[in-house]
């Protein structure tokens, strides 16, 4: 398996995305990055988990704020269940969001990492919102798959700016605004223009979107896109920056992505 395999779960109601990847590394290993803070931040976002059931699972996603959730199975180092009762929030009639991650070994040191998340039942109801998941969890296995490759155990830190666009705006080609236009998987490549300074291997791309696994300014995995939702757009750069310069590095970096992104939003 080289690559994530990802599909839409429609049965009884459970309408649920689900994604699939090969990892390296022992399911002691993959548990230490699925189901701890560090762990999660180092390929989805920063989080705090308590290890154990019933404990707290929350996740931060920059200007969208904290979801919070709590763990209903923890069987280690194999499967992780939470649910997000007040996804929509607090006191909102709605089913609860059940994401299950599960890690079963296939050899001695890779194991495959299987994610499913949306609904147990009463899926029908919030399909769109299924859907507008699909593609972030994709790329956060591929994410996953990255930083166990490349930089398994170097402490993380998050670099997020989230540019939202006035309204009517229609959203920029960030990939040509980045010197980025017609890259291809695998290809060494770097931003050119006035985008800040990015050098690395490019793991995905799409019409919106770009994945560099960086070695400039620092190993790290770099993603531009632009989010749309609900008549909305926004910039989007996201960083997870690795090893103990990390967070110098993301403190000048950040500014620089945050003009960048202003002065895209305005033409």
């Amino acid at each position: 398996m080289t690559d994530v395999h990802s599909r839409l779960d429609d049965e009884d109601g459970r309408y649920r995305a689900v994604a699939e990847v090969e990892v390296p590394g022992t399911p002691e290993q993959v548990w230490e990055a699925i189901a701890t803070g560090p762990g999660v931040e180092a390929w989805f976002v920063p989080a705090e988990v308590e290890p154990r059931e019933g404990g707290r699972f929350v996740t931060h996603h920059g200007s969208f704020g904290a979801s919070e959730g709590v763990v209903t199975a923890w069987e280690p180092p194999h499967r992780l269940v939470y649910e997000e009762p007040d996804w929509q929030g607090p006191g909102v009639p709605v089913p609860p969001w059940n994401t299950e991650v599960l890690v079963e070994a296939v050899s001695g040191d890779t194991c495959v990492v299987r994610l499913s998340s949306g609904f147990l039942s009463g899926g029908d109801d919030w399909r769109d919102d299924i859907d507008g998941t699909f593609e972030g969890w994709t790329a956060a296995l591929r994410n996953l798959r990255t930083y166990l490759t490349h930089f398994a155990g170097l402490p993380t830190t998050t670099l997020l700016v989230m540019h939202e666009l006035p309204q009517g705006v229609p959203a920029p080609d960030v990939l040509a605004a980045a010197g980025l236009s017609g890259v291809r998987p695998g290809q060494e490549a770097e931003t050119a223009g006035t985008a800040p300074r990015l050098r690395g291997t490019v793991e995905a791309v799409s019409a919106k979107a770009v994945a560099l696994r960086t070695a400039e300014p620092v190993g790290g995995i770099f993603e531009l896109t632009t989010m749309e939702w609900g008549g909305t757009a926004a910039i989007v750069v996201g960083g997870h920056l690795y090893g103990p310069d990390a967070a110098k590095v993301r403190d000048r970096e950040q500014p620089a992505w945050e003009a960048w992104a202003a002065k895209l939003a305005t033409g």
